[in-house]
């Protein structure tokens, strides 16, 4: 049965795919303390590599070209930094201060909805959903609270590891990858580079694309927001830009926030709500219709089903990093999985041509 399957070009292909997918899992569930900071750094690499090849055509050595690259991404970091994190902790400060008449209203509107709700069916059933809500809003924010320190020291450290974890990409990315090639037999040595090659084709495409993407929306949105008078409308465009990087299920969560803080004015107010709406859905329209088609398009080729799953199994996993690492991972599995059976397949009907008669001896 084994020999049935390991002579069996899939089945060979299926075994090396799901030895490399056991590896891969090890290494995320060992690395999962410095995961972000992985993930960041190579998408930072993804970004920075052209640049510092372009300089490296220039005539400048290895080392200053990625410390000049690294210096302008620092320094752009910095002028973002002070400009744009002042204004989103004073809209932060503001939300905060609202905080206890939104949790008011939202537990107002669940007791009508769950008064409602009893008038309708005519069962008898707890109606006090209000104030559970607001017990469970105090019990979320000591939670917070308590750990907020750890969400210091983890930002703290990401802010020290991805610059440096970055450096090292841009410096010996390719001399640790040709080491790693290099350990193939040499009669899987082709078949590796040109997959390597696909992969990460596709990977670097992908990343700068859905870069520049997330930026597009998060302009657009901030626009938006500020245009229609959000107080809040930096924090909660950039926070849309962020969320979109989530195919699907990002741009419905990108309502939410914004959502919730019109009920910090005290009253439902259903025009400034449509707005957020109407913001929300014009974004989304100039990303599908200009920024999908000419960026991502031919970068991801999944079936949307697939993509969501993928990316509800990867959040529930590891978080908000496992629905950013969904696509790329499925998009890379798919590529590995089709080259691998392509590949084996190639080389078995080249093994059966080699050992069939040359047209010659059959004549003789």
């Amino acid at each position: 049965m084994i020999q049935r399957i390991l002579n069996n070009p899939i089945g060979r292909a299926l075994i090396i795919y799901l030895i490399m997918l056991f590896v891969l899992i090890l290494f995320v569930v060992l690395l999962q303390p410095v995961l972000f900071p992985l993930v960041a750094s190579f998408i930072l690499f993804s970004i920075l590599d052209p640049f510092k090849n372009r300089l490296l055509r220039q005539g400048m050595n290895s080392t200053a070209a990625i410390l000049v690259v690294l210096l302008g991404v620092i320094t752009f970091g910095i002028l973002c930094l002070a400009l744009g994190v002042p204004l989103m902790l004073d809209q932060w400060e503001w939300l905060q201060s609202r905080l206890p008449v939104i949790a008011a209203q939202i537990a107002k509107l669940m007791d009508m909805f769950g008064g409602s709700l009893v008038h309708m069916s005519g069962m008898q059933m707890d109606t006090s959903l209000g104030d559970r809500w607001q017990a469970d809003v105090k019990n979320w924010s000591a939670d917070a609270v308590v750990s907020s320190a750890g969400i210091m020291m983890t930002s703290a450290m990401s802010l020290v590891l991805i610059p440096l974890i970055t450096f090292f990409l841009l410096r010996d990315y390719r001399k640790m990858r040709n080491t790693l090639i290099d350990w193939l037999p040499n009669s899987a040595y082709e078949l590796g580079w040109l997959i390597y090659f696909r992969v990460a084709k596709r990977l670097q495409r992908y990343i700068r694309s859905v870069a520049l993407q997330s930026c597009i929306v998060a302009v657009v949105t901030t626009t938006g927001f500020y245009l229609i008078g959000l107080d809040t409308s930096v924090l909660f465009g950039s926070l849309a830009g962020l969320l979109n990087l989530i195919p699907y299920i990002g741009p419905l969560l990108s309502l939410v926030p914004p959502m919730l803080a019109t009920l910090g004015t005290g009253s439902l107010d259903i025009f400034m709500m449509l707005s957020i709406l109407l913001v929300i859905m014009s974004a989304q329209i100039i990303d599908n219709v200009i920024v999908i088609p000419n960026l991502i398009a031919h970068t991801v080729d999944l079936h949307p089903m697939l993509v969501l799953l993928g990316v509800v199994v990867f959040g529930y996993l590891f978080g908000f990093v496992g629905m950013l690492i969904a696509i790329p991972l499925l998009t890379s599995s798919k590529i590995i999985l089709t080259g691998l059976i392509n590949g084996l397949r190639k080389k078995l009907t080249e093994d059966v041509l080699y050992i069939l008669p040359k047209p010659e001896e059959n004549q003789a």
